[in-house]
């Protein structure tokens, strides 16, 4: 009373209060986020108190009567470094840049100044040294060649400690905080740091493996009502990063009932605890709603029916998960089922549909395996975490449409409603263009890995035969004679177009595969007939986005997703250097064997750019865009292909493109009907270091 009554925050309207020597705000930015303002110098209400009529305090009544307007400004006592809270600049101690106080390094390398020196710079920056990888290492830097042989190298590929590239060094000071290991890993680390959940369906869900019930009993299904969820929240600004799991099972006899509940922090097993009660269907039902009434705030219906659902501030959020209604044919002993496929692509089917391929890129991706269905996370709950991504994207950019403080409010809030859709074992918040690209692509992995799941499934008794996943794909695969000309035009493209920068592996190619997926060549026919400038060209992606690119063809990015890391736009993106293509193909010396396509594009008149510009499509007049590489394949050494598609199979050399941004050709289409898949090849990578 003595300093003036608080105003609102400034943030989000609601009251503050004192607490550790600041004054803090106690509402939330939005349903997702805790609003994080704090100020040492808040704005205070210019005007008198007012006293309740009838007020028998004599005291109070005397100095009601000799307050002044203008009140006394409060001045705080120092508060040391850790606990001094945001002015009323409206900065925010969450959201400012946090340096790299809290990166726990280590650090090899062959060359002893180097790593004293990084070691240094490091040190300098804020980071913490130590001398011997342990468990409470965030990562290991590797300067220069990485040596298998090294003790450390060993133990940190034992620990699963993330081993990256020098160059994340430099980054990270340079951006005074530490960044994502993704992009710096020198290789990535196949093994998850926490289990995996096995799931049985039956019926159109399935039980929960900690239960003990997945070989008999079910989920409760009661006409359209499945009693299944699982329920996320990620605060960042409260540290909460949590899951709960809810069931109602049912004996596959009808003779017991149980509600199943298991909860924790996400990607950490030692943290949470789980329990099973037996009760009638009636009480179970109820129970389960009351449950889920209570951890998330709404009632189950408005859930099921996917109406009036309104996530509540620190409250849980329902993960859409798809498990499929597919009913598998059962097989006694699948050993014993002989493939009419041929050898190469039976091998190639082994390839494609390896459970383990996906659980990695899971594991790479660092989403919790422990509690989310390998590929059930469905289509909708994918298409929300762009719909995040693209939010974070605009408020990055819009910097003068608000206050920092506001603006960076709901940087933290999209982040939460993110890492909420998409559980993650390291949540954090995502505040630059690098962060957004790798969640982006992400996305797109797990929209195929969820593409394969409910084409094959994943499922743990799942025992159909390579020839009916073949099947399922309609695409007709054929491996080509390794002495066909189709072959050797297809090897020479792949020796010949290796670019000179590339230089951390060579290529061999291993088998060739002709393409022919259904319905694709009439598609494409309109353009194959009515555009000129037809060319051969290369595409690589994971191997785990080649069931749903097979299946489905190539995508552009969905409308929901960011435009980040797309240099002219979104698009289908191809090269006439193989090795520009093959980076993306994302193998490492554990998996050194990846997928490559060679597709017809039909191109037309291509618009000619020499650095990036963001669009939609091409002017009109033109069918696709150009990047202008600064080194091309040599045009002498082209070659037709079934007359009128041109194959760039020369060797790189330099362009007479002055000036140009770009190292390599990128050609784009905007229109997934001016492709034609014509190979699939299998490859090998050869790291040299």
């Amino acid at each position: 009373m003595l300093f003036g009554a608080l105003g609102p925050c400034p943030v989000c309207n609601n009251g503050l209060y004192y607490y550790n020597g600041q004054y803090q705000c106690s509402g939330n930015v939005s349903e997702w986020s805790k609003c994080t303002y704090s100020t040492t110098e808040p704005v205070r209400i210019k005007k008198k108190w007012k006293i309740p009529d009838g007020t028998e305090n004599d005291y109070l009544m005397k100095w009601f009567k000799s307050q002044k307007v203008k009140k006394p400004e409060r001045v705080l006592p120092p508060m040391s470094p850790e606990k001094s809270g945001s002015k009323a600049t409206q900065r925010m101690s969450l959201l400012s840049p946090e340096g790299l106080d809290k990166l726990r390094f280590s650090i090899v390398g062959q060359s002893k100044e180097v790593v004293d020196e990084s070691i240094q710079k490091l040190k300098h920056a804020g980071a913490n040294f130590h001398a011997r990888v342990a468990k409470d290492v965030d990562c290991l830097i590797s300067c220069g060649e990485l040596d298998n042989e090294n003790a450390e190298v060993r133990k940190a590929r034992r620990l699963k400690i993330p081993i990256v590239r020098e160059d994340y060094i430099g980054e990270c000071i340079r951006k005074n905080r530490t960044l994502p290991f993704d992009l710096y890993k020198v290789e990535n680390t196949l093994e998850s740091k926490g289990g995996t959940v096995t799931v049985k369906v039956k019926g159109r869900s399935a039980v929960h493996e900690s239960s003990g019930l997945q070989d008999t009993a079910h989920i409760l299904e009661d006409g359209k009502s499945i009693y299944n969820t699982t329920l996320n929240m990620s605060d960042l600004a409260r540290g909460v990063n949590s899951y709960y799991v809810l069931q109602v099972i049912e004996e596959d006899d009808g003779s017991e009932c149980y509600v199943f509940r298991k909860w924790g922090r996400v990607g950490n097993e030692r943290i949470g605890s789980q329990k099973l009660e037996e009760m009638s269907k009636t009480d179970a039902i109820q129970e389960f709603k009351r449950l889920f009434l209570e951890k998330t705030g709404n009632p189950w219906e408005a859930w099921e029916r996917k109406t009036n659902f309104q996530k509540q501030p620190g409250r849980f959020y329902p993960l859409d998960i798809d498990y499929g209604v597919k009913q598998v044919p059962k097989r006694k002993d699948i050993s014993e089922t002989k493939s009419s496929l041929a050898p190469q692509l039976l091998e190639l089917m082994k390839m494609l549909f390896n459970v383990e391929t996906y659980r990695a890129a899971m594991t790479e991706f660092e989403i919790n395996m422990s509690e989310m269905p390998l590929g059930k996370l469905s289509k909708e709950n994918i298409q929300k975490g762009f719909e995040a991504l693209t939010e974070i994207q605009n408020l990055l950019k819009n910097t003068a449409d608000q206050a920092l403080a506001v603006r960076e409010s709901l940087i933290v809030a999209a982040s939460n409603r993110f890492f909420t859709l998409i559980p993650s074992i390291h949540p954090h918040i995502i505040r630059d263009e690098d962060e957004i690209m790798i969640k982006a692509k992400m996305l797109e992995a797990l929209q195929d890995i969820e593409i394969a799941s409910k084409l094959v499934g994943f499922d743990s008794d799942n025992d159909e035969s390579l020839d009916d996943k073949y099947m399922k794909l309609h695409c007709n695969i054929a491996p080509l004679p390794h002495d066909s000309e189709d072959y050797k035009l297809v090897e020479r493209y792949l020796l010949n177009t290796h670019a000179p920068t590339h230089k951390d592996w060579s290529l061999e190619l291993e088998e060739v595969f002709s393409l022919d997926r259904d319905g694709e060549l009439n598609k494409y026919s309109r353009y194959k007939n009515n555009l000129h400038n037809k060319m051969l060209l290369w595409h690589g992606s994971r191997l785990t986005n080649f069931v749903g690119i097979l299946s489905q063809g190539l995508r552009i990015a969905p409308p929901e997703a960011p435009v980040t890391g797309y240099m002219f736009g979104k698009g289908l993106y191809f090269a006439d250097l193989v090795s520009k293509s093959a980076q993306y193909c994302y193998v490492d010396r554990g998996n050194p064997v990846g997928l490559m396509l060679l597709s017809e594009v039909a191109l037309g008149d291509m618009y000619e750019l020499k650095k990036a510009t963001s669009m939609d499509k091409p002017p009109r007049g033109k069918h696709s865009t150009k990047g202008l590489g600064k080194t091309v394949p040599l045009e002498s050494e082209f070659v037709n292909w079934r007359d009128d598609v041109v194959v760039p199979c020369g060797k790189p050399v330099p362009s007479s493109v002055r000036s140009s941004e770009l190292l390599y050709n990128e050609y784009i289409v905007y229109n997934t009907s001016q492709v034609k898949m014509q190979f699939l090849l299998k490859v090998r990578f050869h790291h040299k270091r």
